[in-house]
């Protein structure tokens, strides 16, 4: 079973903004897009993401959030777009990320579940539509669990939550999945290591510890998240000598290569309860994705 993870592509068409959209968050939001990140974040190499993972052979794609920079219809619509290729919802996983549910009225309106709800809940789940975890059986012995962070928050701030209900729900389905002898994998966008001083202050996952903990002793395998733009990679544990569970950040899949760090996948491959890990970066020379065995 192979599958890719890809996060933080924050897309942003030419003319998305207009200046009725300019209130509430989104004027902190157009501030920090335009004086900070202009240029970091590339739809060229979105795409490029995108046509690399179709070429790697993969059986399943995790996108872990912030597809969109201020939730707006036009993000959405573009990174939809971006993503077909990647197939529809027996292919293919999105985990809303902060930027996805920027503000009041994009949840209100349900912007994230419009265009990319059918990749997490069927017609058949009715009034559980829209809740988490999600809980997919995928091949080959593996369970993915989609799990929601991501709510609207302070203006300038990015925190994430995942709540005890949730909590709770996370540890039944990983105790189904280690009943079934099952590889469960969990998605979600917070990240759970420690960052700098200023992201631990405004964007820190705020019940982090009780994730965790339920990660480690409800046997968790592997975690794929977002939200720290760079990659990065964690072993956490009860205990020296327990078994651990593996955390994987793959960076933004959209970043541009003339910056630092440039754009990242990463390709999971399960088998017989083994894992390996391949990271896809973009070169420069060639604006192409290519592997390296990590």
């Amino acid at each position: 079973m192979r599958i890719a993870h890809l996060s933080d592509l924050h897309l942003h068409p030419a003319g998305a903004l207009r200046a009725a959209d300019l209130r509430t968050r989104r004027l902190f939001g157009a501030l920090n897009l335009y004086l900070f990140r202009a240029g970091t974040y590339s739809e060229d190499v979105a795409r490029a993401a995108v046509e690399a993972v179709r070429e790697a052979g993969v059986d399943h794609v995790v996108v872990t959030g912030d597809l969109t920079n201020l939730a707006l219809p036009a993000e959405f619509a573009l990174a939809a777009q971006v993503l077909r290729p990647l197939g529809g919802a027996d292919r293919l996983t999105v985990i809303p990320g902060n930027h996805d549910r920027y503000t009041p009225e994009s949840v209100r309106d349900r912007e994230f579940e419009r265009w990319f709800g059918d990749t997490l809940w069927s017609d058949g789940d009715g009034g559980r539509a829209g809740s988490f975890p999600v809980v997919k059986d995928l091949p080959d012995g593996v369970t993915l669990i989609g799990l929601g962070s991501a709510g609207v928050v302070a203006p300038a701030c990015a925190f994430g939550r995942v709540g005890p209900a949730q909590i709770a729900r996370l540890a039944d389905a990983l105790d189904d999945a280690r009943r079934r002898d099952r590889f469960p994998i969990v998605a979600l966008h917070h990240n759970l290591h420690r960052r700098g001083t200023l992201s631990e202050a405004t964007g820190r996952l705020l019940d982090r510890r009780e994730v965790a903990q339920t990660l480690v002793r409800h046997g968790a395998r592997l975690v794929l998240h977002g939200h720290d733009h760079r990659e990065h990679e964690m072993v956490i544990s009860d205990g020296p000598d327990l078994p651990g569970v593996r955390v994987v950040g793959c960076g933004s899949s959209s970043a541009d290569p003339r910056r630092a760090p440039p754009g990242q996948f990463n390709v999971y491959e399960v088998s017989a309860g083994r894992l390996r890990v391949e990271k896809w970066r973009i070169r420069r020379e060639n604006g192409r994705f290519a592997p390296s065995r990590g």
